[in-house]
């Protein structure tokens, strides 16, 4: 296996330099077609010689022009761009803080109407209580008075007065007088 290895790179390696050989050999060859007499040039020739060389250079000035500008407008787009992913971002972080504005506002709105619900409720409450107390106070005085009066009822000794002075018809907690059936009465 490492001779076959060894053969590739030798061959490789001979390739290589025989390519390089005949490179060399047409740059020689390329040399000796040259007389090295003096060349006369016509005044059309050297017009023409003149002509192709400012040529040569209006083209090489144009091609560095191009290539000026081409990179001129790279750095532009690069520029417009960065821009826009700074214009993104920032128009990110301001929408970012709305929200959060948003969601405290809310938040406190929250937490306001909690408030006041919970002191509403405190307050029917309180109310509530005050108002049994004040029924308690009620009941305790009619329960009293129809005591004395069942008490005084039969010193009167008549079934008339019984009935006249019967007890006083039955109410509702909104005061509604409530008529009992005829088997209760």
């Amino acid at each position: 296996m490492l001779s076959k290895v060894r053969k590739i790179s030798k061959l490789n390696q001979t390739i290589h330099r025989l390519s390089i050989r005949s490179v060399l050999a047409e740059h020689e060859n390329a040399a000796e077609e040259y007389y090295g007499g003096a060349f006369f040039w016509s005044p059309r020739k050297v017009k023409e010689a003149l002509d192709r060389q400012l040529q040569q250079g209006l083209e090489e000035e144009q091609l560095q022009h191009q290539k000026a500008e081409a990179a001129r407008v790279r750095e532009e787009q690069r520029q417009e761009k960065l821009r826009a992913v700074e214009a993104r971002r920032a128009a990110r972080t301001a929408a970012r803080l709305m929200r959060q504005e948003e969601k405290a506002r809310e938040a406190a709105d929250r937490a306001l109407r909690q408030a006041a619900r919970r002191t509403q409720q405190r307050l029917q409450q309180a109310q509530k209580i005050a108002q049994r107390g004040k029924r308690r106070r009620l009941k305790v005085a009619t329960k009293a008075g129809s005591k004395k009066r069942a008490a005084a009822q039969p010193q009167g000794g008549g079934e008339a007065s019984g009935a006249a002075a019967g007890p006083p018809p039955s109410q509702s907690r909104h005061g509604r007088s409530i008529k009992l059936p005829a088997k209760y009465r």
